[in-house]
């Protein structure tokens, strides 16, 4: 909870602390594909891939997100639980000194959670036999109506590519999760840094 309130704090500072950004100012629509992946607490994995469109320092993303356990040569219940969701945010993106980028966003996403139920079965007579059995239970799966939020800093390493670092958040009545990942994003992100040489056309009078 202590992240989502950060989360909250920061998306209303953001106007107290905007600049004019000078990147996005020739094209009328930029444009990136990004995805992430990081730390989604109590040892699950978090993921995210959206695409987005950006005017100015205005955004709108389609995003997924997913957290779950990802766990190698185990061999234990299925379904593994996990949740997910797909929305739509809106938010703003500030450039600063040319190289550095905070977007804040927030919007409504579809959360899908899936999770077990009752034992059913030992899948032991499969082709790996015992030793590579796994429990079965009664699948439940539960679907709902979330609010994600996102607050991520990028770092430009041209016009077409950036890497990102971000907090990522969905708050609804199933099971609210976070996570906190690295990424990085491709696209038309912005328009050439304008640099204004000190050293200005001088004229020798002879």
């Amino acid at each position: 909870m202590k992240y989502l309130m950060i989360c909250c704090c920061m998306f209303c500072f953001k106007e107290a602390s905007a600049q004019q950004d000078t990147l996005h100012q020739k094209r009328k629509i930029y444009f990136g594909l990004g995805f992430s992946l990081g730390g989604g607490g109590n040892r699950r994995v978090y993921g995210d891939l959206d695409f987005y469109l950006q005017k100015r320092s205005n955004y709108i993303s389609l995003k997924t997100t997913a957290v779950e356990r990802i766990r190698i040569f185990y061999f234990g219940g299925l379904p593994e639980p996990h949740i997910s969701d797909v929305g739509i945010l809106v938010g703003k993106s500030y450039t600063f000194k040319s190289y550095h980028y905070f977007k804040f966003g927030a919007g409504v996403s579809f959360v899908d959670q899936v999770s077990r139920g009752a034992f059913l079965y030992n899948d032991c007579d499969g082709p790996g036999g015992c030793l590579f059995s796994n429990n079965v239970y009664e699948t439940i799966r539960k679907k709902t109506v979330g609010l994600p939020l996102e607050m991520k800093y990028g770092l430009y390493l041209d016009r077409t590519a950036a890497v990102t670092a971000g907090f990522s958040a969905n708050l609804n009545n199933l099971q609210s999760f976070y996570g906190i990942s690295l990424g990085l994003v491709v696209g038309r992100l912005k328009d050439k840094a304008n640099r204004i040489s000190s050293n200005k056309n001088v004229l020798l009078k002879w």
